[in-house]
């Protein structure tokens, strides 16, 4: 089915069909659809679309951008839709290029470079000391004057991929010596839990907010532990501070149409003072968007890929239930699954991914999303989901069975 006169709707997505439906969200306008896809992804989406571009390199190479000029340069395009964080800043870039409507290149690199995001944030909140150094010896005065250890990592990152504590001026010039000094940010440590906001946006307010602590944080994948996450109790001070918070922050940063947000702080373990550490112009990583969508009864993507296609959805629509969500993502180590053992999971459990074919080897997680086993569980309280998200990593630690 070739798209019809009304204009293209230029889909990247790289996210299988299982996961997100966009051929049941995007029904009504199917045949004004071009979707540029994964190799691994396109199978799902064939049929559904009036044309679907498979590319075997999805994420590194320049191919999705050359498909996405080509089709912006030959047809017309009405509407560039995304929905991950690598597609950001690039697509941004395609808008830019051809006219198109929607998040451009400036704007879409406070959400993406973590300089400029920081730079931005620290008019509104308080922030930890950070610096884009020219240099090793740059980094290496930085870390001397705000106290090691500092936290170096790349300023286009996602995942948590290439973040690093480190503890010494020789860690740090060996830590630096292979790295593109341009893609570097160096920042002081706080000490203490992480939480993370997650929902809307749209013109420097915040549509949605839902509060959460990290249980363990963003780099236990690194010592191969557990990352879960809780959603907090609306009656929680630290809840009702963290969504000022939020507000503040997206208040400071570019005005954007409605678009999901994922916010992480930092609160300092002896003065309990909130710390701005990123924010994404997108949904959290993790199971968060199966926890949004438990949360309000409504698919928070879903709704982003129909505002961005210029359909209705209304935002008014996410309204919170009583009860809290919580995910487990387990890493993989470096070994053979060979087992797991039949054990029951705990009653909570609402959602679980294991490994369909045993034994299976794995190499050591190199991400805070990479996972062997995933869990999402529901409680009455915050405290209710957390005794059950710990269920889960006991249940983790006595039903797989590794060897080396």
């Amino acid at each position: 089915m070739p798209p019809t006169t009304e204009g293209v709707i230029l889909v990247a997505h790289r996210i299988p069909a299982e996961v997100t439906p966009v051929g049941d969200w995007l029904a009504d306008v199917a045949d004004r659809v071009v979707l540029v896809t994964s190799s691994s992804a396109a199978a799902g989406y064939a049929g559904r679309f009036a044309e679907v571009i498979a590319v075997e390199d999805y994420s590194a190479s320049t191919e999705v951008v050359d498909h996405l000029d080509r089709l912006c340069r030959s047809r017309r395009v009405t509407h560039l839709l995304h929905s991950t964080e690598d597609d950001i800043l690039r697509l941004a870039q395609v808008r830019q290029r051809h006219g198109i409507a929607g998040l451009l290149e400036a704007d879409a690199l406070v959400f993406r470079d973590k300089y400029h995001m920081k730079v931005a944030a620290m008019a509104a909140v308080r922030t930890p000391e950070f610096l884009a150094p020219g240099t090793v010896d740059a980094a290496a005065e930085f870390a001397e004057r705000v106290g090691w250890p500092v936290v170096v990592k790349p300023r286009l990152g996602f995942g948590s991929r290439g973040v690093t504590v480190v503890r010494d001026a020789p860690a740090l010039a060996r830590h630096l010596g292979d790295r593109n000094l341009d893609d570097v940010l160096v920042e002081a440590y706080i000490p203490g839990l992480v939480y993370h906001v997650d929902g809307f946006m749209q013109a420097g307010e915040v549509l949605l907010a839902v509060p959460s602590r990290y249980l363990n944080n963003c780099l236990s994948f690194a010592d191969g532990e557990a990352l879960g996450s809780v959603q907090l109790d609306d009656h929680d001070p630290l809840a009702v501070e963290l969504t000022r918070f939020a507000e503040r922050v997206v208040a400071a940063l570019p005005a954007t149409d409605a678009t999901p947000f994922h916010l992480e702080v930092f609160r300092h373990e002896q003065t309990g003072e909130l710390y701005f550490c990123e924010i994404g112009a997108r949904i959290g990583g993790g199971h968060i968007y199966e926890m949004l969508t438990r949360a309000t009864g409504r698919n928070p993507v879903e709704f982003w890929f129909r505002r961005q296609a210029g359909l209705s959805y209304d935002a008014a629509s996410f309204t919170r239930g009583t009860e809290r969500y919580g995910f487990l993502l387990v890493p993989p180590r470096t070994g053979t699954l060979e087992e797991i053992k039949d054990i029951p999971l705990p009653p909570a459990v609402q959602q679980s991914t294991t490994p369909q074919s045993l034994p299976q080897t794995y190499q050591a997680a190199t991400a805070s999303t990479d996972s062997v086993a995933s869990f999402v569980v529901v409680g009455s309280s915050a405290a209710d989901a957390e005794t059950s998200v710990r269920a889960c990593m006991q249940w983790s630690q006595d039903a797989l069975r590794w060897s080396e």
